[in-house]
């Protein structure tokens, strides 16, 4: 009785700190940002890396496509370049129509 008591109290305990209602638990980046489209590529060769964010609410705040000797230097341009047109659609308050939780079934 008691070795039952011990293991239903186990599985409670284990059953209380889950959560069933997040339906995609993958982290947030700087490409799930919403209102562009960043791409970054290697040429043919894949001795040069390309990288381009594409503002879809302001053209002025796209970047032109860059060119770059590595992969990591062309995702840390992106990732600034998409940080910052970010940081400028939140302090304006700029709508990019993507859903709000509450109109997601």
């Amino acid at each position: 009785m008691q070795t039952l008591k011990k293991l239903l109290r186990l599985l409670i305990r284990e059953e209380i700190g889950r959560n069933f209602h997040t339906l995609d638990n993958d982290p947030y980046s700087y490409n799930d940002y919403p209102g562009m489209e960043i791409n970054v590529y290697a040429d043919a060769n894949g001795k040069k890396w390309f990288a381009q964010v594409t503002c879809l609410f302001d053209d002025k705040l796209s970047t032109p496509l860059n060119s770059f000797n590595s992969e990591i230097d062309a995702n840390n341009f992106a990732r600034q370049s998409a940080e910052q047109i970010n940081r400028i659609r939140l302090a304006n308050n700029i709508d990019t129509d993507t859903p709000a939780i509450n109109d997601i079934d």
